[in-house]
């Protein structure tokens, strides 16, 4: 009431104020204000029973709570009640006479209290209160991970991203459409396929082996699981259990990646370049962990000191899957594609300078070059034309894009590395060099992405690449800070890996423990690989228990979850 008062005399002086300026129309609003809310004020009491039996009728989240069962919206309450009265026994019971007869129990009363309330909070904040829930709730899972680099190590036939092995016997799969929103036989993008005798560990219901293959909606809004449309408009499943398959071209009217607005297509596209429509592809690796559920898959409120005992169980379960991979590279993002640049240079001005290809074994191969000039030629066409190598970057562009496969003279590298360094000379100032070497950088990571599926361009990269780009592909421990393999807990990893059964561990996604919808693979947002996921965010593909006994990979469910 008193912001009520203070809201009307607000406009009082406002009115007053607009009338002795000589501003009639602005005095008859603020006037019409303050009859209208006296108005309100008056009437509202009278129609707020109308209004609050027309808002219970709108189909909110809140009014659904409101409409649930009795003992959805009392369980709270009949849970204090049911521990009071339990207290109130024990307070009895203590207070009694010894040589009295004792009080006697209230059966009906401790019955309820073991079926409704909530187990106790445990004893917080030790590792053997972990270790405890660790024999109830632990389960195995499985994570995939892409080889760094990828040509050192042998794999088989599971990847992320590229072409499906299809066998013939079963058709890339199509959404069946929903309205205006889905267009009727819209072809799915490929995700990702798994040998299953890859694996080292599976459910009992899991068979040893066969390839499963995950195809998605991957269009500009990523909305999955609406509650009116099909699933099979979103995700499809498919299981060959012959490995009668191999690398099976996609649909002409597969549409590109993000509606047109994918991250290489925005970074590297040129003017008649067709927009991206498969991942690049990359090699998976599997590792057996164990999994324990969050704090709130928990059947019981967790005990103080969980949530960060779990971090701790979770890093250690990174370490042993991932330790054959070196930490230590990681700690030097920096390319050593560039000459040192110190503080006075860069208060003076002074362009960057490329390195040259004897030290660095820059630019080792055709892609690389191309993969630059592009990035140039699409973020700084102002500049080249202001410069005048808008010509000769098209043209280093063009000569790499022909000679994919063989290899650069010397003549030719350092011709390049000479009219890159002009350029760079030509268009520095303080602010442009960043963005420069920024986009260089850029051209150096995509260029190691690429490298996963063509085992001959990984093998021409050289070490010092591979070593900058690390932090971006396999898993590296970090702190907030950046320091590596840090102690626990507050480790953190960039989920350059995904998960298949197991505990799932998602921000927005909770699964109960004992739940029967089991996971069966968890895409996290991999920036290695190019396959972002909205804003960082996952797919997740369950399965019923049942259907998955019986293999029914068709009522495989999936949502995306935006992070």
């Amino acid at each position: 009431m008193v912001k009520f008062a203070l809201y009307l005399l607000v406009l009082v002086i406002f009115a007053y104020g607009s009338k002795k300026l000589g501003f009639p129309k602005v005095y008859f609003l603020f006037l019409v204000a303050i009859l209208g809310s006296v108005a309100g004020m008056v009437l509202l009491p009278l129609f707020k029973p109308v209004f609050g039996t027309l808002w219970s009728l709108l189909p909110l989240k809140s009014n659904r709570k409101q409409n649930a069962e009795p003992q959805d919206i009392n369980e709270g309450r009949f849970q204090q009640v049911l521990v009071k009265e339990t207290r109130k026994l024990s307070e009895e019971a203590e207070q009694a006479d010894d040589d009295a007869e004792p009080v006697p129990e209230r059966k009906d009363v401790l019955e309820l209290k073991r079926e409704h309330v909530k187990e106790p909070k445990l004893d917080p904040g030790t590792d053997d209160t972990f270790e405890s829930l660790r024999s109830q709730f632990a389960r195995p899972a499985v994570y995939a991970f892409r080889p760094y680099p990828p040509h050192r190590e042998k794999h088989g036939r599971s990847k992320i991203g590229g072409l499906p092995d299809l066998p013939n016997s079963i058709p890339w799969p199509k959404a069946p459409g929903h309205g205006d929103q889905i267009k009727a036989d819209l072809p799915l993008h490929f995700l990702a396929q798994i040998d299953l005798a890859d694996l080292p560990w599976r459910p009992d219901d899991i068979p040893k082996t066969g390839m499963l293959f995950f195809f998605g909606r991957f269009d500009g809004s990523l909305a999955w699981s609406e509650p009116d449309v099909a699933s099979a408009n979103d995700i499809r499943v498919l299981y060959d259990a012959d490995y009668a398959g191999a690398p099976t071209a996609f649909p002409k009217n597969l549409p590109s990646l993000r509606d047109g607005n994918y991250h290489f297509d925005l970074l590297f596209g040129l003017p008649g370049d067709e927009k991206s429509r498969i991942f690049p592809e990359w090699p998976l690796k599997f590792a057996k962990v164990e999994t324990m559920p969050v704090a709130e898959g928990l059947p019981f409120e967790a005990p103080e000191g969980y949530a960060e005992a779990h971090t701790r169980h979770l890093t250690d379960q990174l370490l042993t899957a991932f330790g054959t991979m070196s930490a230590e590279n990681a700690r030097n993002r920096e390319f050593h594609l560039f000459a040192p640049w110190t503080e006075d240079d860069k208060a003076e001005g002074k362009p960057l300078v490329v390195r040259p290809q004897d030290e660095t074994g820059f630019p080792f191969a055709p892609r690389g070059i191309g993969l630059i000039c592009r990035i140039l030629r699409n973020r700084h066409a102002a500049k080249l034309e202001e410069t005048g190598f808008e010509a000769c970057f098209e043209d280093w562009q063009l000569q790499a894009d022909r000679s994919q496969e063989t290899p650069i003279e010397q003549r030719a590298i350092d011709a390049f590395i000479e009219d890159l360094n002009d350029f760079l000379a030509q268009a520095a100032d303080k602010r442009y060099s960043n963005y420069l070497k920024s986009d260089i950088e850029r051209a150096m990571h995509r260029l190691v992405t690429e490298s996963g599926s063509d085992p001959d361009l990984a093998k021409h990269i050289p070490e010092l690449v591979y070593v900058a780009a690390a932090d971006r592909h396999p898993v590296f421990l970090k702190d907030a800070d950046g320091v590596q393999c840090p102690e626990f807990p507050g480790a953190r990893s960039g989920n350059c890996y995904h998960q298949m059964f197991g505990h799932i561990s998602s921000v927005q996604f909770k699964v109960a423990h004992d739940s029967p919808e089991q996971l069966l693979l968890q895409l996290f947002s991999d920036w290695g690989a190019e396959m972002t996921i909205g804003d960082g965010g996952e797919f997740d593909f369950m399965i019923n228990e049942s259907d998955l006994g019986e293999q029914e990979f068709d009522k495989v469910s999936a949502a995306h979850c935006a992070h």
